[in-house]
């Protein structure tokens, strides 16, 4: 057995220096008290651990705390709030609790059973002892129009919970849309839903908002269409393939197996107006005529739209074709005209007016002809059924200018008037010179042999044409250049003679006239010799034109002279005249004042000097003494000399009496 030696003696060989530990061991005294000092030593360090354990053993729980214990397996929690010593040998977990905000729920799962709860806030949540937090999740908060679809994952339960709320799902509930908008339903629109356990389609249209039911799908908002007072629709329903139209107005709301096919127009039809409806079903026809509103059926279109009635007058008719026989006819019936069924407008037919100088060819489905004049007076008349007027591709020469190749003309009625054309044909003379003459040529289609130009000829002008030109090469191969200035008027002569004497009889035609107004060398130097001779014979004819106007000019102004002097002379004649008039009128004003004035003298000495005799001889000595003085002042300022006889004095000489 080991002896235990005492702690004293222990104690004080472990505190003594090193160098006096193995002397104070000698010392049997010594080895007690270390003895001694061991046993104490090694109890004070069991208690010393002992407290230890017991101080960390002490468990402060408060109100958010709990505390697992697990012993053997099993499973047990204490809430706090406590003070408790748990021994280190107890298996134990001191877990804080779970606080949650009023907007979130924490997930729990039983680890044993599997068996998942959801606690909802506001809180502080305790776990059971098997429980452990998988997660926090935040609520689902609705609003007034908003709505959720939850789905149970393990069992496939539905649920819609609407707003407003604030939701904690349940344990397994899934939401894969999320939080959804209602639909609010108004006037003018609906939801149209499906059921996913019966696959039945409804329309819901109660007014307000709308939550689908569990196991609802919403396919789409459908909107209601207005149909105005002048639109109509076409609806099909898809579970009977009946289709039929809804006449506006109204607010139109298709079910939920209809289809809006489309909205059309109704045809307002006018008083002259029709319209043609045909059925795709059976082919039928029927026309419709204003005034009135039409709504075709479903199965009816109106492939020509609405339609014009057609007036006819004395000069208007329709030609009609029927569909179901083929036959044509003409309607000339005065008024206004809409087709019957399977009847259709070919042509507005105008009447064909035949003037006195026109005519025409109709030429039937046979092929027979048949020619109208306007000989016996002008004439109108349609053109029956199967029946055509020709028409002519004849050559146009209406330009002096002409091009190559002559432009065709359609012609209908044929003018049998006289009509002229313009040509243009290279020639060469007999002395090897060419030339280029233009001219015009009158011709005449044959009344009386019409018929015969329609067989025989397809262009009349380009074969009078051709005619002239090749006797007008013949005519000018026979003569020279000089004999060709010198009378090419006799050319154009002798060629209209040739070619009258052949009338054209098996074409139907007559040659009136022919005449050249034009030609021209086609080789430079001949250009320049003829342009030589025009130019001097051009100078001769301005040198006499110009001196017969100078002649002239001279002439007229001579007598333009011969006027000039004479009525120079009327007008010095004249002058004079006019002088003599002015002088004879002023010596007459001057003797009127000379009167006036020797009448107021004498008159005024009537008192003094009554002999008149006297006062008559007062007044002529007043005067003559007035006419010397005027005379001596004349004199007495100028240096004139005037010589006076003693009568111009009234002197007597040697006499003493006056």
């Amino acid at each position: 057995k080991a002896q235990v030696l005492p702690a004293a003696p222990i104690r004080k060989y472990l505190d003594a220096p090193p160098a006096l530990q193995g002397t104070a061991m000698d010392d049997p005294s010594d080895e007690k008290k270390c003895a001694l000092k061991v046993c104490g030593g090694g109890c004070c360090l069991g208690w010393l651990i002992f407290f230890i354990i017991l101080g960390s053993s002490v468990k402060y729980v408060n109100d958010r705390q709990q505390v697992v214990y697990i012993i053997n397996g099993q499973r047990t929690v204490e809430q706090g709030p406590f003070t408790k010593i748990i021994w280190p040998s107890t298996r134990h977990e001191i877990r804080n609790a779970i606080l949650l905000s009023q907007r979130e729920y924490v997930v729990l799962l039983h680890e044993r059973t599997q068996i998942t709860r959801h606690e909802p806030g506001p809180r502080q949540v305790f776990m059971d002892a098997w429980e452990k937090k998988v997660e926090i999740k935040e609520k689902l908060v609705l609003q007034k129009r908003e709505y959720v679809r939850l789905i149970h994952r393990i069992s496939g339960f539905e649920r819609v919970v609407g707003g407003p709320q604030i939701l904690v799902p349940e344990p397994f509930e899934e939401w894969p849309f999320g939080i959804e908008t209602s639909i609010v339903i108004g006037h003018t629109n609906a939801v149209l839903v499906e059921n996913k356990t019966s696959g039945m389609k409804r329309l819901v249209t109660d007014k307000g908002m709308f939550v689908p039911a569990p196991y609802e799908r919403i396919l789409r908002e459908k909107n209601a269409v207005l149909l105005e007072p002048l639109s109509y629709a076409v609806v099909k329903d898809h579970l009977t393939g009946q289709t039929r139209n809804e006449v506006g107005p109204q607010l139109l709301q298709v079910g939920p197996y209809e289809e809006l096919l489309n909205v059309s127009t109704k045809w307002v039809l006018e008083k002259d107006s029709y319209l043609r409806l045909v059925d795709k079903q059976t082919g039928q026809e029927r026309i419709v005529t204003g005034p009135t509103v039409v709504v075709p059926d479903y199965t009816e279109t109106a492939p020509d739209g609405k339609q014009k009635a057609v007036y006819i007058d004395t000069l208007t008719a329709v030609k009609l074709e029927n569909r179901t026989t083929g036959q044509q006819r003409l309607y000339e019936t005065v008024g206004v005209f809409v087709p019957q069924p399977y009847e259709r407008i070919l042509e507005i037919m105008h009447k064909i007016l035949v003037l006195p100088h026109q005519a025409t060819v109709l030429r039937d489905i046979a092929g027979v002809q048949t020619l109208v004049t306007g000989s016996s007076g002008a004439t109108a008349f349609f053109l029956p059924p199967f029946t055509t007027q020709m028409e002519f591709n004849w050559s146009a020469y209406t330009s002096p200018v002409l091009e190559d190749p002559v432009p065709k003309v359609l012609v209908k009625m044929i003018d049998l008037r006289a009509q002229k054309m313009f040509f243009q044909n290279e020639v060469r003379t007999s002395d090897n010179v060419r030339l280029k003459l233009e001219g015009t040529i009158f011709w005449q289609v044959q009344s009386n042999n019409i018929m015969q130009m329609v067989t025989s000829t397809a262009d009349a002008p380009g074969d009078i044409s051709q005619r002239a030109r090749s006797g007008m090469i013949q005519q000018v191969g026979r003569l020279t250049l000089a004999q060709f200035m010198a009378g090419f008027n006799n050319l154009t002569q002798a060629t209209y003679d040739a070619q009258a004497s052949d009338t054209f009889s098996d074409r139907g035609v007559s040659l009136q006239s022919l005449e050249i107004t034009k030609f021209d060398s086609v080789d430079a130097e001949t250009a320049l010799v003829l342009q030589n001779i025009i130019k001097e014979t051009t100078l001769r004819i301005n040198e006499l034109q110009k001196q017969e106007s100078q002649n002239a000019v001279n002439a007229a102004k001579l007598t333009a002279d011969i006027q000039l002097e004479q009525q120079r002379t009327e007008l010095i004649q004249t002058q004079a005249d006019n002088e003599r008039l002015q002088k004879q009128f002023q010596g007459q004003s001057d003797g009127q004042k000379l009167v006036q004035a020797a009448l107021a003298y004498i008159s005024g000495l009537n008192t003094s000097v009554p002999n008149v005799t006297e006062r008559v001889e007062m007044y002529k000595l007043q005067q003559t003494l007035k006419a010397r003085q005027a005379d001596t002042s004349s004199l007495a300022k100028g240096k004139a000399q005037i010589f006076m006889t003693p009568e111009d004095f009234n002197l007597n000489l040697g006499s003493t009496s006056v």
